[in-house]
């Protein structure tokens, strides 16, 4: 798209083994048909997938099958060495979670390293929240959102927005009609604002993101931003 970000990291008691209409590959679809069907993973001898945990961290999942000579330590070092990197290279998130996103091996050689129900079944992004109201006085809000829709041409559904600490904030909705953009519209009652406006995914770095444009209940203009985390979010879109 929970709120327990306090629950302990602890694998399962008896490893489970995965299985392909698992929650967690019914999110990810597109990982689901690489870590099943592909010609990779069919001859792979080590598989492992990194996640960063906690669940509302995980926008990004990194997925390492073994080439030829490749160890089952090797495989599992790179895909957590590939998981920070990713962490890394989108900067820090402290502005969008109060709990650490740490990298962590949630399956590997086909078990779960963590109890799958610690795993994500919706979508988490981190969200940026810039606007101005009527009086043109400037404010932001920064956190995640969770949502059921994957984001993709066609799809249309509701989100959520939480603050860092995991208190709901804002309801939206969200459609997709075309290949690359959309329409959205966000209720915020506590922050005393909403919102509404047309969506755009952006191809780009440090990471593909998706930033909605629009104007405020009180005619200012306000910007959403998907995908990023808050320090690339403000440095881009942060001044409405």
């Amino acid at each position: 798209m929970i709120l327990a970000a306090g629950v302990a990291m602890a694998g399962p008691a008896t490893a489970q083994i995965v299985k392909e209409d698992d929650p967690v590959f019914l999110r990810f679809p597109d990982l689901r048909k690489r870590y099943f069907e592909s010609g990779e993973t069919q001859i792979a001898q080590h598989k492992f997938i990194a996640m960063p945990m906690p669940k509302q961290c995980v926008y990004f999942y990194v997925d390492v099958y073994s080439r030829p000579n490749m160890s089952d330590r090797d495989t599992r070092e790179e895909a957590l060495r590939t998981c920070r990197k990713n962490m890394e290279k989108y900067g820090p998130l402290g502005q969008n979670y109060s709990v650490p996103c740490e990298c962590r091996i949630v399956i590997g050689r086909d078990k779960y390293r963590l109890d799958p129900n610690l795993l994500p079944t919706m979508g988490y992004a981190p969200l940026s929240l810039f606007y101005r109201d009527a009086a043109g006085r400037q404010t932001q809000l920064h956190g995640y959102t969770e949502f059921a829709l994957r984001l993709r041409p066609g799809q249309s559904g509701s989100f959520l927005v939480f603050t860092p600490a995991g208190s709901q904030v804002c309801t939206g909705n969200i459609s997709i009609p075309g290949a690359v953009s959309g329409n959205f519209d966000l209720n915020c009652p506590a922050a005393r604002f909403s919102a509404a406006g047309t969506l755009q995914y952006v191809d780009g770095q440090p990471k593909s993101h998706t930033v909605g444009r629009g104007t405020t209940r009180g005619g200012g203009v306000a910007n959403v931003v998907i995908g990023l985390p808050a320090g690339a979010a403000t440095a881009r879109y942060g001044s409405p």
